[in-house]
């Protein structure tokens, strides 16, 4: 060991690398696979002993994949508002080249007087009765005396009217964005009523690229695609449409496109979609088979007794790479259809909980202990001796919890943990790096309450919950 330290005063001098597929500890075989399941566009199935890095693996693997192409768009269907269109627009890449004058934005200024009526009205400049003009801080016209609305709605319909008999008007708007041609202009207030004006660049008008209230994004191109599901609700999964007490009436409620909640499985489009203890789906793994096969799954309302069970959203994308983890035990409790699935297009990789003892894998363990400090961050770095102690832990662990005499353990949330605990024992007793003295007062504390001497007084309990866990707490 002593070798393998040479050179090394703390862990502050060890040199971690920037790729998180490098920071994984032990697990060589699965990382080889995993950078060709990525390249592939394959699907994963992790499965091992809690805390060996099931998540770190999908986590690092995200980093290998290249920006989404699309974002997800939802629109109004005028003939049927409760079938909103959808449309998957692709993502124009960032160019390097200086933009041409036509592209860059304009900023003009303008007097109020000056702008259009409906902008006025909105801002408050406007009477939307009379067309007189007035500053926004007058909430009634000074012509006509009736209230000045910066929502002005068709008086023929019925939302119209409740506004007409509203007293009080709501806030003007200081600033609006409306659509000429194919540019965005947006108008903004000013603190001396001067409206700031500013002309954005062309777009094309194929496609929803502005948010209003007949467009809205459901999956933008700046959302992460990597998403973590507990599989806790189905809604979590497959997405929902929230209630709106008047339903399909989109001139009293909200219109049922701006209702839809996307699911995890339309938010990893273009991603991976990390589903930890898959087998918790239960029935919910046939319907993540159906995306996982189509490529497309629907959103509809999930309560029977809400307004959003009237609307459905047809083939929302959702091109998703699935990393789903299990421990052993829990693979019978997966259906055979989707286990198929993932070994047809895929793999199911057994993650190894020791590795074996050697100086390459002693020297991971150094980085591994580094690795840790430095992501916790509040905690100071091991000296020589206490690496040597988290050694000779991750050892007694190896023999302890997995039955191996000569391997260290790739349990690394406990051993993190471990970690964790002794350097806060060493900010405790004012010290500016971990001792040996730390570890070992750490290496009790890190069993928790399940070992023989926490439950002294309940001999026949320690055995029920070692025989539970496999030996854990033996």
């Amino acid at each position: 060991m002593t070798s393998i330290l040479e050179g090394i005063n703390s862990t502050a001098d060890v040199t971690l690398s920037d790729d998180p597929l490098e920071r994984v500890i032990g697990q060589q075989h699965a990382v080889s696979l995993v950078r060709s399941a990525v390249a592939q566009r394959r699907h994963i199935l992790l499965c091992g002993a809690p805390g060996i890095g099931k998540s770190m693996l999908a986590r690092a693997a995200y980093s290998l994949l290249p920006p989404p192409k699309e974002e997800i768009w939802l629109q109004r269907n005028p003939s049927q508002p409760d079938r909103p269109f959808v449309k998957a627009t692709l993502v124009e890449a960032e160019s390097c080249t200086n933009e041409s004058p036509a592209e860059k934005p304009e900023l003009t200024y303008i007097r109020p007087e000056t702008l259009p009526f409906e902008i006025a009205a909105k801002m408050g400049y406007r009477c939307p009765a009379c067309g007189a003009f007035s500053f926004p801080s007058q909430s009634v016209c000074m012509d006509c005396h009736g209230p000045k609305r910066s929502d002005w709605s068709e008086p023929a319909s019925y939302h119209g009217l409740l506004r007409e008999l509203s007293v009080i008007s709501e806030p003007a708007q200081t600033s609006v964005t409306r659509i000429e041609g194919t540019y965005k202009l947006t108008y903004r207030r000013t603190f001396d009523d001067a409206i700031m004006v500013l002309h954005e660049r062309e777009f094309d008008i194929e496609t929803p690229q502005i948010e209003n209230d007949d467009n809205r994004v459901l999956v933008s191109r700046d959302s992460s695609r990597f998403v973590h599901v507990s599989g806790s609700s189905p809604v979590e999964l497959l997405g929902d449409v929230k209630h709106d007490p008047y339903g399909s009436a989109e001139s009293l409620g909200m219109a049922a496109h701006l209702r839809v909640v996307p699911g995890a499985i339309h938010e990893a489009h273009e991603g991976i979609l990390y589903v930890d203890e898959i087998a918790s789906l239960g029935e919910y793994q046939k319907h993540l088979l159906t995306a996982m096969q189509d490529r497309k799954y629907p959103i509809s309302g999930r309560n029977p007794n809400s307004s959003g069970a009237a609307v459905r959203v047809d083939d929302i994308p959702c091109d998703f790479q699935l990393f789903a983890a299990c421990n052993v035990e829990d693979l019978p409790r997966i259906v055979p259809p989707l286990r198929s699935r993932i070994r047809g297009y895929g793999y199911e990789i057994m993650l190894n909980s020791t590795m074996s003892k050697s100086d390459q894998n002693m020297q991971d363990l150094v980085y591994f202990i580094a690795q840790t400090i430095e992501e916790d961050g509040r905690i100071p770095h091991l000296t020589t001796a206490a690496i040597e102690s988290v050694i000779k832990v991750a050892e007694e662990m190896a023999s302890r919890l997995d039955g191996q005499r000569t391997a260290f353990t790739l349990r690394l949330r406990e051993l993190g943990g471990l970690v964790r605990i002794a350097g806060d024992i060493a900010v405790q007793d004012s010290e500016d790096l971990v001792l040996s003295e730390h570890v070992l007062k750490a290496e009790t504390l890190s069993r928790g309450i399940g070992n023989g001497e926490n439950l002294g007084h309940y001999p026949g309990r320690n055995r029920e919950i070692s025989k539970s866990y496999g030996d854990y707490f033996l």
